[in-house]
């Protein structure tokens, strides 16, 4: 009856009833539930629902108000369960299948823990949990944090238990369907839902998903809530914003020294030198990795945000990959003639990527983006590009940017950047050289999304004045699922470039498009030695069976949702949700850091890099996600955000938060997002 958000909700009317009798008549159909008990709390606020209960005859019991887990256990202990199906009072659209569904995965022995919420598939408010009496016992007995306390199930979830996911066979994505009553304009909306389907007879999720697609006006009114929003503040709460201590980097800058004589910049790769770090704080030079994590040459251990720079999609040293890989190196890898994987691979690619007809092979993002460019040259007999993103270090793109030394004056002028979601940006650029440009490229999306008809506009520009369109998805590819953003999006283009995750870090790309673009691949001078280099093939042959059989996608869906939603909570409740925000997609996301003006502020991202840096978690600012991050993992970086959310939010008050930093501030590449 307390409940800060909507006080007195649980006894609320609707239909005729109070909205605990609904939850409670609905749960009661499921098939294999044996007894329905409300665990309320001994506070006198919550009395008229102990009073409902006597006359409604449904068993009731009274504990703690904080410690829900310890109310939870006496519950389960004094009605004498062997297991316990969790569902909160605030669902009044339980459907009683669902509740079903998730207790016969239970039932098959090989679980202590089965749910459907570790993935959501289902609406928000169908949350079903099962588990054993003894696993219950086991978290009484052992969860010390508050927030484990105040969360059932929280210490089961990123325990050591089995748990298993139960998915629906009509899945939603992600925060479409909220059905939980949150607020006030919650109910409403549920009392519409009922208004409309009580004189169809009994009714669940599916009619009320059908429904749904009919009135989707009926969701209008809907106060929009991050689901869990209530233990991203608990995790603040608790919190203690201490100072972490340094770790030692010592072999680090031992090896630093020596790679300043034999190699310029220390790093082949820009985004991977030392430069992106705070100096001082950050390991320099890594040792291993497995899984989602890393070592240092130090011995200190990270999970790994960045994998690679995204390659990594289930992680490093994943075992079936390199079991792939190892099997064709015994073959050989690198042959006089082409190998029959390198046709296998072609052949999987058009099956899944909607413009594939046929395909090209390199070993990194720049080779391809460069042959696509060539090849629309080529095709069209133009030579200006416009472009919109990052595509790599060849001349063609880099002498557009700031980064632009020793590309030839000309070859700068080729390449002109048009603004995204900015159709008028990208039309002005045509007109001011009608008849001249080749192809428009760029990455269908990135952190922004696309406005609507933003990319269709793209592609019917680039066709009015005779350009082909070409995306590059060489970060959106396959980690936005196996078709790429384009079949995300539903826009197809012309070309599209792969990589970065398509062989597990495997040297690996591809460009692919239209037949009778990619016939010009015959002409023109795209040859190298390695691009029919066939391990990396295994790599990737390997890796789109993985992605394709596994649900290892929607894991990486589910996480990115629960840190983009984590971010954003614990900046609120540090009174910083002006100045940090995580945007983008739930497969890729950006923490952003700026001033109270709205400019990027340097100094609060490297002060937040290098607290969870010495807290264990290595990252630029992006959630590089793989499929080898579990709940464990999701659960330190929590603990982690919300503990360096409390140390800044005391920093960033004083006039010189920089003198914060402990080591040498980072230095900007240059800006293309």
């Amino acid at each position: 009856m307390g409940s800060s958000r909507f006080p007195g909700k649980t006894m609320s009317e609707l239909a005729g009833h109070p909205m605990l009798r609904h939850v409670a008549d609905r749960v009661k159909r499921a098939r294999l539930i044996d007894r329905v008990v409300v665990a309320t709390t001994d506070h006198a606020a919550d009395d008229p629902i102990a009073q409902f209960c006597e006359r409604e005859a449904i068993a009731c019991f009274r504990g703690s108000e904080s410690d829900v887990l310890d109310r939870f256990y006496q519950a389960a202990r004094k009605h004498e369960a062997d297991a316990v199906v969790r569902v909160t009072a605030d669902c009044p659209l339980i459907d009683p299948e669902v509740v079903d569904k998730v207790v016969e995965r239970y039932e098959k022995g090989d679980c202590d823990y089965a749910c459907n919420v570790l993935r959501y598939t289902y609406p928000d408010g169908l949350d079903t949990e099962v588990f054993s009496f003894t696993s219950l016992e086991r978290s009484w007995r052992e969860a010390k944090n508050p927030a484990d306390r105040e969360h059932v199930t929280l210490y089961l979830v990123n325990g050591t238990f089995r748990t298993v996911n139960v998915e629906s066979e009509i899945p939603v994505p992600p925060g479409e369907y909220r059905w939980t009553v949150d607020y006030p304009s919650d109910l409403e909306f549920v009392r519409k839902i009922y208004s409309e389907l009580s004189g169809r007879g009994r009714f669940g999720f599916k009619e009320v998903l059908q429904l749904l697609k009919e009135r989707p006006d009926l969701a209008a009114t809907q106060t929009e809530v991050i689901s869990n929003e209530g233990y991203y503040k608990s995790l603040y709460d608790q919190a203690r914003g201490e100072v972490a201590p340094k770790r030692s980097v010592a072999k680090s800058q031992e090896w630093f020294a020596r790679s300043q004589k034999v190699i310029p910049g220390c790093s082949q790769t820009f985004s991977k030198g030392y430069t992106q770090f705070v100096q001082g704080v950050a390991p320099i030079f890594l040792q291993r990795g497995l899984g989602s994590r890393v070592w240092d040459v130090d011995g200190n251990e990270y999970i790994d945000y960045i994998q690679g720079l995204l390659p990594n999609i289930l992680g490093y040293a994943n075992e079936e990959v390199t079991r792939a890989v190892s099997e064709q190196i015994a073959e050989g890898h690198s042959f006089s003639l082409p190998h029959p994987l390198e046709v296998q691979l072609a052949e999987k690619l058009t099956e899944l990527i909607p413009c594939a007809e046929m395909v090209r092979f390199g070993k990194n993002g720049s080779d391809v983006t460069a042959g696509a460019i060539r090849a629309a040259r080529a095709f069209t007999g133009r030579e200006r590009v416009a472009c919109c993103g990052y595509h790599g270090w060849q001349d063609w793109y880099i002498g557009s940017t700031t980064r632009n030394g020793g590309v030839p004056a000309a070859v700068c002028a080729l390449t002109e950047a048009f603004r995204y979601n900015d159709l008028a940006s990208l039309e002005e650029l045509l007109q001011r050289h009608p008849g001249e440009f080749a192809a428009v490229i760029m990455e269908p999306t990135n952190f922004e999304k696309p406005a609507p008809g933003f990319l269709q506009g793209v592609k019917d520009l680039a066709h009015r004045h005779g350009a082909l369109l070409v995306f590059d998805e060489i970060c959106t590819g396959f980690r936005f699922g196996l078709g790429g953003a384009q079949k995300l999006l539903g826009v197809t283009p012309d070309l599209a470039c792969f990589g970065k995750a398509m062989g597990n870090g495997f040297p690996i790309a591809c460009v692919l498009g239209r037949a009778d673009v990619m016939r010009v691949f015959t002409e023109i001078f795209y040859s190298f030695t390695f691009a029919g280099e066939v391990a990396s093939m295994a790599a990737a042959l390997k890796v789109l069976e993985i992605l394709e059989t596994t649900d290892s996608l929607a894991r990486m869906e589910a996480n990115g949702i629960t840190l983009q939603d984590a971010v954003n909570v614990m900046a609120r409740e540090a009174g910083l949700d002006r100045r940090i925000k995580c945007v983008g997609w739930p497969y890729w996301t950006l923490i952003q850091f700026t001033d109270l003006e709205g400019n990027e502020s340097s100094i609060l991202k490297d002060l937040f890099q290098q607290e969870v840096m010495k807290r264990g978690i290595l990252m630029h600012t992006t959630h590089n996600l793989s499929a080898a991050h579990d709940n464990h993992d999701i659960q330190q970086t929590l603990e982690t955000y919300a503990e360096v959310m409390k140390t800044l939010a005391g920093w960033i008050e004083d006039p010189k938060p920089a003198r914060y930093l402990e080591g040498t501030p980072t230095k900007p590449i240059f800006r293309v997002r």
